[in-house]
């Protein structure tokens, strides 16, 4: 593979943190559409044929902002989970460093790990 790349688990949390800022709009905008847009209380004769038309688009369109909102606090996790796990195996390498230098004998969590026993 070869590929390099340097990762901060702290900008991994402030991604995280802004995407759930940016998913909680989507519940904003849900309300607005469903109470401004989906309202029919001015719909009189012929118009009022369109109220489930309306309502059923609003609803639908407010479900979809709520699977939006759910997917992007399911990917703000993904983000903090992947900064932990970036920050485990850094500290698996250093650990790994210190043990191979002779400066540190290896904590018995490193064997395990590795499935050394221990």
């Amino acid at each position: 593979m070869g590929e390099k790349f340097h990762v901060e688990p702290d900008e991994l949390r402030g991604y995280s943190g802004l995407l759930e800022r940016q998913a909680e709009h989507f519940l904003t905008i849900r309300e607005h559409a469903i109470e401004k847009g989906g309202d029919t209380s001015g719909f009189t004769g012929l118009l009022s044929l369109l109220d489930p038309v309306v309502i059923g688009v609003a609803q639908l369109y407010g479900e979809t902002l709520t699977a939006a909102n759910g997917k992007m606090g399911q990917d703000a996790e993904s983000l903090v989970k992947a900064a932990r796990a970036y920050e485990k195996a850094d500290e698996v390498g250093v650990c790994l460093i210190d043990t191979a230098a002779g400066s540190a004998e290896a904590p018995s969590w490193l064997g395990r790990f590795l499935g050394l026993g221990g």
